[in-house]
Order: C-alpha cells, then sequence, then structure tokens
C-alpha cells in the first residue's frame, strides 16, 4: 500500500511539472504542500542601495507563516540580472502568509497571503526511532539513495537516469553542488555565482524534486575546496548562504564536503559550515558529512544527527552500530556483483541504510539486486529493526517476535533462535530475487542449510499473521531502541591489546595491531573490532586505522604536526551478542 502511495503521487506531480521545473510556480493560490514555489522581486538600477551586492549582501528575506503559526524565514538568492528570487515549499494546506524585510524600500515590510492545497505528498525526511527516518506525515520512510553526477548528462538523460532510479524503488538522489568541471565551474572570475552552472543544477535538483525524492546534497567536492573558494569565512557564509536559499526549500538533506579526512583543516571547516547551515535553514533539515571512512568522530561536534561511512569490511559498521545514537548511512562504491550484494546486505543487517554510487548502477546485475533489496525490506517494519545477534551462519537484523531478515554471505548452516511461534521462512537469491517458501515452521531454533552452495543466500523469516496486523499500524517505538551500556572495566572485558607492544610507536614504519583473547566462551566466539587513534592536542579528530583482531597500520599524516606528540588508540568491540566493549592507550609518536 505505501508503495502504490507514491505512485500515485508521483503520477500527480508529473502532470503538474511534466518535463522539468525550471521555471517554478509563484507562492500564490496554485501553491501545494511539499512542492517549491517562488517569489521574484525585480529591480530599478536605482533602487539598489549603493555598493550592495545581490550576491554577497542580505537584501530581501520572506517570513512565511502557516496556518499552525509555524514560521519559516526564507533568504533571498540572485538568479542574476536585476532580480531576487525566494524559493519555498509549504508544509501545511490552509492560508499562509508572508512578510518582507528589505533593503530595497519598495519592497520592505510587505505582506501577503495565500491558500495552499495538499498535494498528498508525505513531507520532508527527518531522524525518528533513534536511528530511522521517517517524513513530516510521521510515516516510515525507506531511505536508498542513487548518486548522480548532476552535470555529466544532459537533461534529457538525466530525467531517464532520474525515471530508472524511480522504477528501481530508489528514494534519495545523492549530488554534489560545487563541483570543477572541465567546461564548467560555479564561480566566476570575479567570484560571482555562474549562472548557467547554477541554472543546469536547477534543472536537474528540481526534476529529482517534483518525482518525490529527497536530494542528500554535499555542499562541495574537494577539488572545489581546494580550489580556495571557501578561503575565509566571509566566502564560505556567503555561499552557504546562496545555497540554502536556492536548494534549502525543497526536501533535502545536507552532507557536508567530500571525503572530510582529507581535506587540511576539515574538522574546522565543517564546523563552520554547519553553523551557516544553522543559521539559514529554517526548515532544520538532516545534516552529516561525506567522509572517506566514517563521519563519526564528529559527532560530538555537536552539528550532526546522522552519520555516513564507507567502510566495506562489515565488522565496521557492526561495531560502530552499537557504539551511536544515529542513523548511518554505508556508501556503496563496488561494482562487482558479488561485492556490491555483500555490502548492501551486510550494511542492512548491521542496521544501516544504503547509498548506492552512479558505478555501481552501471552494472544492469547490481540494479537487479537493489530491485530484490526493495521487496524484500519495505515489506517489514524496517523503521523498528535492530541488529539480531542471536544467529549463526549468517548477519541478521529484525524486530522480536514479528520477523527477521538474515543474510547468509558464505553458503551453509543458518541457524536462528527466537520465541516460539508459528512462522514462515523464505529463503530468497539477492541476484534475481527468486524466493523457495520452506512449509510453515513452529519451534524456537531454525536450523537449515541454504538451498544451495552457488551463492549468497537471503532468509526473511515472518510471522506473518501478527506481521500483517502489525503493518496495518505505524506506530513508532512499539519497543524502546536499544542503547548501549559500553563495559570499560579491562577487568571484565574478554580481550587484551598486546600489539602495539610497549609505550611508542615509531611513526615511518608499519605498526602491527593485535588482539588476544582473555576468556573464551559462547559470546566470546565471534568478536568483531575497529581501531581509532587520535592526537588530541592537533584537534583534527579520530581517525580509523584498521579493522579485525590483527594487521598493520599507518600514522596519518595529518595526525602529526609535530615530533614527540601523543596517539590515543582506541579499540572498540563487540561479541556475539552484540555487546559492546572499549578499551583506550596511549602511545608516545617517535620519528
Amino acid at each position: 500500500m505505501q508503495v502504490l502511495g507514491r505512485i500515485v503521487a508521483l503520477s500527480f506531480v508529473s502532470a503538474i511539472f511534466p518535463a522539468f521545473a525550471a521555471t517554478l510556480p509563484a507562492c500564490s493560490n496554485n501553491a501545494k504542500t511539499f512542492l517549491p514555489c517562488e517569489l521574484t522581486f525585480s529591480w530599478q538600477p536605482a533602487e539598489l542601495p549603493p555598493n550592495a551586492s545581490p550576491y554577497k549582501d542580505e537584501l530581501l528575506n520572506v517570513e512565511f507563516r502557516s496556518p499552525n503559526h509555524v514560521t519559516y524565514l526564507m533568504h533571498a538568492f540572485w538568479p542574476g540580472g536585476q532580480s531576487l528570487k525566494v524559493r519555498f515549499s509549504p508544509t501545511e494546506a490552509g492560508q499562509w502568509t508572508y512578510r518582507i524585510t528589505s533593503a530595497l524600500k519598495r519592497f520592505d515590510n510587505q505582506e501577503a497571503t495565500f491558500n495552499v492545497s495538499d498535494s498528498g505528498l508525505p513531507g520532508f525526511v527527518g531522524v525518528a526511532n533513534l536511528r530511522h527516518w521517517w517524513t513530516t506525515n510521521k510515516q516510515p520512510h525507506l531511505w536508498l539513495a542513487a548518486a548522480a553526477p548532476l552535470l555529466q548528462l544532459d537533461q534529457s538523460g538525466f530525467e531517464n537516469w532520474l525515471d530508472a532510479r524511480k522504477h528501481d524503488g530508489f528514494t534519495h538522489i545523492r549530488a554534489t553542488l560545487l563541483t570543477l568541471g572541465a567546461s564548467s565551474k560555479p564561480l566566476t572570475s570575479g567570484a560571482l555565482p555562474d549562472m548557467a552552472y547554477f541554472d543546469a543544477l536547477d534543472d536537474r535538483l528540481l526534476a529529482a524534486d517534483v518525482r518525490g525524492f529527497a536530494l542528500d546534497l554535499l555542499l562541495a567536492g574537494d577539488g572545489f575546496i581546494h580550489s580556495g573558494a571557501f578561503g575565509s569565512w566571509e566566502q564560505r557564509d556567503a555561499l552557504v548562504r546562496y545555497l540554502v536559499a536556492r536548494y534549502g526549500g525543497l526536501n533535502v538533506t545536507w552532507q557536508g564536503i567530500e571525503h572530510y579526512e582529507d581535506i587540511p583543516g576539515g574538522r574546522a571547516l565543517l564546523k563552520d559550515l554547519n553553523a551557516s547551515l544553522q543559521k539559514y535553514d529554517s526548515f532544520r533539515h538532516p545534516r552529516s558529512t561525506d567522509a572517506r571512512t566514517s563521519s563519526s568522530p564528529l559527532v560530538s561536534d555537536g552539528w550532526m544527527n546522522y552519520m555516513i561511512e564507507a567502510v566495506e569490511n562489515p565488522q565496521f559498521g557492526a561495531v560502530e552500530h552499537q557504539f551511536t545514537e544515529q542513523p548511518e548511512i554505508h556508501i556503496i562504491n563496488a561494482t562487482d556483483p558479488e561485492s556490491f550484494r555483500h555490502q548492501l546486505w551486510s550494511s542492512t543487517t548491521n542496521g544501516e541504510y544504503p547509498s548506492v554510487s552512479y558505478e555501481s548502477l552501471r552494472n544492469e546485475a547490481n540494479v537487479r539486486a537493489v530491485q530484490t533489496w526493495v521487496k524484500v525490506v519495505s515489506d517489514t517494519r524496517h523503521w523498528e529493526f535492530e541488529p539480531y545477534f542471536d544467529v549463526d551462519g549468517a548477519r541478521a537484523v529484525g524486530l522480536a517476535e514479528i520477523g527477521y531478515i538474515a543474510y547468509a554471505q558464505n553458503p551453509g548452516i543458518v541457524e536462528i533462535n527466537f520465541d516460539r511461534h508459528k512462522y514462515t521462512p523464505i529463503w530468497i537469491n539477492p541476484a534475481t530475487g527468486e524466493e523457495i517458501v520452506e512449509k510453515n515452521w513452529r519451534g524456537e531454533v531454525f536450523s537449515r542449510p541454504t538451498p544451495d552452495n552457488s551463492h549468497d543466500w537471503i532468509l526473511d523469516i515472518e510471522r506473518e499473521g501478527h506481521k500483517e496486523s502489525m503493518l496495518r499500524s505505524v506506530r513508532f517505538e512499539s519497543i524502546d531502541p536499544p542503547v548501549q551500556e559500553v563495559e570499560t572495566d579491562t577487568a571484565k572485558i574478554p580481550f587484551d591489546v598486546v600489539e602495539p607492544a610497549g609505550d611508542q610507536i615509531n611513526t615511518q614504519q608499519p605498526v602491527p595491531f593485535r588482539i588476544k583473547l582473555t576468556r573464551s566462551n559462547r559470546a566470546s566466539r565471534t568478536m568483531q573490532y575497529i581501531w581509532w587513534g587520535e592526537v588530541v592536542a592537533n584537534g583534527a579528530g579520530a581517525r580509523l586505522l584498521g579493522v579485525g583482531p590483527n594487521g598493520t597500520f599507518a600514522i596519518p599524516g595529518d595526525l602529526i604536526k609535530e615530533p614527540g606528540q601523543t596517539l590515543s588508540l582506541r579499540v572498540q568491540a563487540i561479541n556475539a551478542n552484540g555487546k559492546a566493549y572499549e578499551i583506550d592507550k596511549v602511545y608516545q609518536l617517535t620519528p
């Protein structure tokens, strides 16, 4: 029913904006909820204050007040020429009022009203249930993102690509706003917005928005950042205000900068950028940042309300989930179909939501795998699912007494323990979606070999009658979301760090790391580890050093600013039951 509702709503939207929406309707009596509209303000040359810049200066704002007296302050942006625009998406049906504040005296203190009708769209994406998502109408939201190179395709090709992704079941489009291409740049030589560049962005982003996609927007790619265009606070603030004014009225999530760990001073830059986002984004859209490994070390900075990670090893997502209390998005860059499926389903059973690269989707086998994922996951209470650990031979996620999804990356025997009820186990081929239904099964331990040994398998175990009654309700938090109390008492931790040995680390050589298990029992039969390193004095934040019980790591160069610094090494781990442990050690860094 949820899928059908989305199709009906999207057909309605397509009727309003049949091709793409380079020109939006006015914020007047034709406006509809959660569809963008615009107000345009043109001036005569003599009306502009002396030395004023329509780009750099805040010349006009509009405060919109909803029928329920919720206000949104929207900032104008300069589309070129002698005009300003304000872009807005109403969030309620009924009569809205807006009031203008402007340095252009002819518009200052003007007020007007307009009526908004209900579009039937669910609204903006927001955080729910601690680690999951809903929309403004408080309905569950299944996050599935596809990355798009906005300016590499022409408009027609991009719209065809959007329609294909909608058919596949994607709900988000991920893109970078400020990039440096061979023939296109966001800013002119005078450091003003290049209108041809931003008009092309508008065509593509609005085409995605009116098709019902949420827009996951990176503010800038690393090439743009290295160009120096973010060089001063004034430059950054003006550019963020411009981006928010132009795109913050849409259904967006903010995703910071590309690979923040690779940017010198990336942590401080993100603090500045997000201070501006918080100042200008009246809708308070979700905020995070792209990362080569994970954005989680920045959670303590206070501006982030969801995380992004791109670590291929599934141990990382499994451990991090138990140490954090925000939703997490896993970036899939794999193009090989087998590796793609492993990441897609392992991240799902870790309690994460997937974001798929453009290159991954150029392989039709991966597209079919995504279609299977949508079919399986959308038929669950995914907004309450958490990793489930009472399983062998697979990774699993589920909701007790309702249903479980297990993923067996390696074929063999899968054993799951749960409360005694009648279930319908279904084996699913993740590459094709083909199903093998087991007879109705009642018991407390399901133990079966995968149907064959030729590939990975999904096991969908459903308590069918009870699940159907639960799906008629979209209540959130029918159970309390689990929050770990991390064990840090070394006397109760079943492992120890035996390497790096001693209390010094040579920064010029590979550093071996190794765990020794000190207590063997059923809970410690399966342990998963991640290793973090931080030089607190340099303020860059923690960096991921390794995953697993042993290996080698190199100290990232950006952590070492001067000789004689100390490295705080943190090992986080979970056992077979999901219990979380943490060990911290300190080492002197030597050249």
